[in-house]
């Protein structure tokens, strides 16, 4: 079906051109109007065809859009009602409903300011369609603005745009400067020479941040005269700052400058030095968060609140990374927990890159001394215990004598405590060495609890021991499994495998004849994956946990619930 139509009101049995048509809108309208309405009056007479704007755009030699324009342009005329723009559905009307008018613009009151801007757009070879008249008259009806200051702002668009020029260029150019209040002549032309006068300026600012084949608009010159006029900044300190970012946009910039002006930093050697510094502190602090397992977005905030201050505090950036992977090892993984352990670092004086070094060689020291006490007798691992270990050593102890404690304390669901009354007792029974405990210790045995609190601990105990038993066969297995992991093609059919098992038991409920085919591919998936394995020296059992007890899995308890006797085996 054809895009035209006639309306009910028509007759539509011979393709007619009424006179009135003839002797009173055609010579208002350009050719071009003229020979689309007509084809339009031709395509009526059509309607079984299927026939588009496309089709007459190619018939006419034309684009869809100067159709659409003609069209709009009858339209005012009330000579076609326009039902749909996607797809362009058009109705013809009866001519002698017609106004005989145009309904929003006259031509004659636009006469001068049609050939000046006819005379304007053929400097760059343009030549405006009707329908394009009808959309620069109606603008001007449409809004507040001087003819001549609007032709002044089209000759602008056209020196920028040249052949590419567009009537939607004008009127949004047009319309940012009304609603800044530039309307008469002479206040779009102080405007317009203002943009004019700085487009060197911006040129240099693109060239400094790499940004090719784009000219300058009036969004760039607005900003340039905030950062100018409002923030205070020269050209130099601008490009400065645009050369110092290397890649990026104007409004990367606009946010970069806003920053610098924050910090009074508004000179070309301060602000060099000030964007030095801060690549240099995202820099670290991103290393940092990767030190401590942070995921940081905006270093930004970590730099004000952590990094920059602990940098003037002296210490340097290795030493920083140093103590983030401590803080990692000892449960501190994130920024605040850092600064506390930084803060009490300068308090006590140890700043310095040897000092830093000779403090976390002793907290390290003391990490591994308290991972043999877990072992032993089950300790955790966080800073309230480090900080144990650590009086410990000022009672004078060794590390020998304190696991010794740890051993005697390991039958205790609270071994701390214990280990702390055994070590007093040596302390004020001056033993500091195993050969001079006594036979008969003070240390803290079954003896000291009830039966209710052996039990406790004897539950205590087991359930511990079992609990390392497969977390070390776990984590053997996702070692492994990482490894595997590594290779693209065994995770693909890793994952293949899986969405095999669910198709083949839908063929085998559904579809019984696919399975043959399923379980080839199913068997081919895993020859492939043994083969992938044994390249990668692991073995299949590998990828699981194995457990020391195969019978209870290390959990202490066989399927039908009761106690498994490898705790006495194993113990």
């Amino acid at each position: 079906m054809a895009f035209c139509s006639f309306s009910k009101d028509n007759d539509n049995s011979y393709t007619i051109i009424e006179n009135k048509f003839i002797t009173k809108y055609l010579p208002e309208a350009d050719g071009f109007a003229v020979k689309v309405y007509l084809y339009g009056l031709y395509l009526c007479e059509n309607v079984s065809s299927d026939f588009s704007v496309a089709s007459m755009a190619e018939v006419l030699k034309c684009s869809e859009e100067q159709i659409k324009a003609a069209f709009l342009f009858w339209e005012d005329y009330d000579l076609v009602e326009i039902l749909a723009q996607e797809p362009l559905t058009v109705q013809y009307l009866p001519v002698k409903t017609a106004i005989g008018r145009p309904k929003k613009s006259r031509h004659e009151q636009y006469a001068d300011f049609n050939k000046e801007l006819q005379r304007k757009f053929q400097k760059v070879g343009k030549f405006i369609s009707a329908g394009d008249y009808v959309k620069y008259m109606r603008f001007l009806d449409e809004n507040d603005i001087q003819p001549q200051a609007f032709l002044l702002i089209t000759e602008y668009c056209i020196n920028k745009q040249g052949e590419a020029i567009s009537p939607s260029y004008v009127f949004n150019k047009a319309k940012k400067l009304i609603s800044g209040g530039f309307t008469t002549y002479e206040q779009v032309e102080k405007e317009l020479s203002n943009y004019n006068a700085h487009e060197g300026d911006v040129i240099a600012i693109y060239n400094a941040m790499s940004i090719y084949q784009r000219t300058p608009d009036e969004t760039d010159y607005a900003l340039y005269g905030k950062w100018t006029e409002k923030l205070g900044f020269t050209k130099a300190a601008i490009v400065s700052a645009a050369r110092k970012l290397k890649r990026g946009s104007m409004t990367s910039l606009d946010l970069t400058l806003d920053e610098l002006a924050q910090k009074n930093k508004l000179q070309p050697k301060e602000i060099e030095q000030y964007l030095v510094d801060r690549e240099f502190f995202a820099s670290l602090t991103f290393r940092l968060g990767r030190k401590l397992g942070v995921k940081v977005q905006n270093p930004a905030a970590y730099i004000d609140e952590y990094v920059e201050k602990w940098y003037n505090y002296g210490f340097d950036e290795s030493s920083l990374l140093d103590i983030a992977l401590y803080c990692l090892k000892t449960e501190r993984g994130d920024f605040d927990s850092m600064n506390d352990l930084v803060h009490g670092m300068f308090k006590s004086g140890f700043v310095s890159a040897e000092a830093v070094k000779e403090f976390l060689k002793e907290k390290n020291s003391e990490l591994k001394l308290l991972t043999k006490i877990q072992t032993l007798c089950g300790m955790r691992k966080n800073t309230a215990n480090l900080a144990m270990i650590a009086t410990w050593r000022e009672w004078k102890f060794s590390d020998e004598m304190i696991l010794e404690a740890a051993k005697r304390s390991a039958a205790s669901a609270n071994p701390v405590p214990y280990m702390n009354k055994i070590l007093s007792e040596w302390k004020h029974g001056n033993v500091y060495a195993v050969s001079e405990i006594p036979t008969q210790s003070a240390a803290p045995t079954r003896g000291f609890s009830n039966p209710a609190v052996e039990a406790v601990n004897a539950k205590a105990d087991r359930e511990r021991y079992y609990a390392l038993l497969r977390e070390k066969a776990q984590t053997r297995a996702d070692k492994f499994l990482k490894k595997a992991n590594g290779n693209a093609r065994f995770k693909e059919i890793t994952a293949l495998l899986s969405k095999m098992e669910i198709a083949l038991a839908k063929a085998e409920v559904f579809e019984p004849a696919k399975l043959p085919s399923l379980e080839k591919e199913k068997f081919e998936l895993l020859s492939e994956r043994k083969t992938i394995l044994q390249t990668l020296k692991i073995n299949e059992e590998d990828l699981s946990p194995q457990f020391v007890c195969k019978r209870c899995s290390d959990t202490g308890f066989l399927p039908s619930g009761a106690a498994c006797d490898c705790y006495k085996t194993n113990d």
